[in-house]
């Protein structure tokens, strides 16, 4: 009996990880980047670049309204400022500044966040 309750329950768990596994994550990655030397290879080549991801959700907002979209925009916005806080490029480095950084990963994430507003809308049929 124990048994068979065990059994019944892994299934039900395997089921439902699999349909987890199957949703598409509703997200869009907002990408901090800063160029700075951090080492160098073993053939003295130097290593430049640090770089955070962090993803916004979208799957609470209804992107085919304009204030759904506007609401991203303000996520990927407030990610991109947090991020760029996470990676320090307020310690100084050539061609780094907070303003750049945030811009840069604002303008990333928006390209996404663009199509995957327009898929939504195209995809919501014609009243």
């Amino acid at each position: 009996m124990r048994t068979t309750n065990f059994v019944s329950l892994a299934g039900v768990l395997a089921l439902a990880a699999g349909s987890a596994i199957a949703q598409p994550m509703e997200v869009v990655t907002v990408e901090a980047a800063r160029s700075t030397t951090v080492g160098q290879s073993e053939y003295g080549v130097p290593i430049r670049q640090i770089t955070i991801q962090s993803r916004v959700s979208y799957a609470d907002l209804d992107l085919t309204s304009e204030s759904g979209a506007l609401q991203l925009e303000n996520r990927i916005k407030e990610t991109a400022k947090a991020t760029c806080e996470q990676i320090k490029v307020g310690i100084p480095a050539e061609g780094s500044s907070q303003e750049g950084c945030v811009k840069d990963a604002v303008d990333g994430a928006m390209k996404d966040a663009r199509k995957v507003i327009e898929a939504k809308r195209s995809a919501v049929p014609a009243k």
